[in-house]
């Protein structure tokens, strides 16, 4: 399935998507890249909703759709320089692939929200004005119903 393709980290290392996802956790996981605008909109909002419902078992994990081979450096700058506070990886190209079936190319930002079994409960596809307030009750109805 698309959730056992493997992410590598920024932090360092790699991880299965489906292994970053459960564990009694309910999660935000992000899809954008350094140079999406519309993400680049999105960014403060999301650490916000880290700062806020952390303590409350959410987590945002962030993957961008750039090549860790070539986009390292400047995903790492980015990150300091937007002082991002969640976890961030770069995003298997055939996982994007298999959520985007009839745009290999995107769109980008999409978000998935899972609960706390791993299971998705909602899923947006580009970008909303009322982002925060959409992902705010899609994950306090995550942290409800699991």
């Amino acid at each position: 399935s698309a959730l056992s393709s493997t992410a590598t980290l920024l932090e360092g290392g790699s991880a299965r998507v489906e292994d970053l996802l459960g564990r009694d956790r309910v999660v935000l996981l992000n899809f954008w890249a350094t140079w999406c605008a519309p993400c680049r909109r999105e960014i403060p909002e999301l650490i916000a909703i880290q700062r806020e419902m952390r303590n409350k078992g959410v987590e945002v994990i962030g993957l961008t759709v750039e090549d860790p081979a070539i986009d390292q450096t400047r995903v790492e700058s980015f990150t300091r320089q937007f002082s991002i506070n969640y976890r961030i990886g770069f995003l298997p190209e055939e996982m994007f692939r298999l959520f985007n079936v009839s745009d290999p190319r995107g769109p980008i930002p999409q978000t998935f929200i899972f609960d706390r079994q791993g299971r998705l409960i909602d899923h947006l596809k580009g970008f909303r004005r009322d982002f925060r307030q959409w992902a705010q009750g899609a994950l306090q109805y995550a942290l409800d119903h699991s």
